[in-house]
């Protein structure tokens, strides 16, 4: 079963999201890297976001960016399949700077059992609405 799922880059801030956004690395569409970081201290499954420093038709070089991180449910998730071989290439739907803040959101198509994409699409729905949430508190100042 294909099906394209969406989610947020998370961390942005503690990386070189704002670099890339600077040096117009990062553009609508672009095609972005993930790579799995078995060694994260905090997360096991842990899979990182890479956006090329050079354009898709410029990309000889390894050089690139690290945004953030995949959302740890989502990324629990993800993990095995990666582990497996299975390459993903999400892309960049969404991004903006908002104060100190960047948003970047991808979306990513799946090639996985039925099940197993229902599960997700269900992660991602919960994470939406997670920054929904979020977005309220802050808006609200609510504690």
């Amino acid at each position: 079963m294909i099906k394209t799922i969406q989610f947020p880059v998370k961390g942005t801030f503690y990386y070189a999201a704002e670099l890339a956004l600077e040096t117009q690395c990062l553009t609508l569409n672009m095609p972005l890297i993930l790579k799995p970081e078995p060694d994260n201290p905090y997360d096991p499954h842990a899979i990182q976001v890479y956006s090329p420093i050079y354009p898709p038709a410029e990309t000889n070089s390894k050089a690139k960016l690290l945004l953030g991180y995949v959302p740890r449910a989502l990324a629990k998730q993800l993990s095995p399949s990666i582990k497996a071989g299975i390459q993903y290439q999400p892309s960049v739907i969404h991004f903006a700077q908002k104060g100190k803040q960047i948003e970047i959101d991808c979306q990513l198509q799946l090639h996985l059992s039925w099940f197993l994409t229902l599960k997700i699409q269900l992660i991602c729905f919960w994470i939406k609405q997670q920054q929904v949430l979020k977005k309220l508190k802050n808006r609200f100042k609510i504690q």
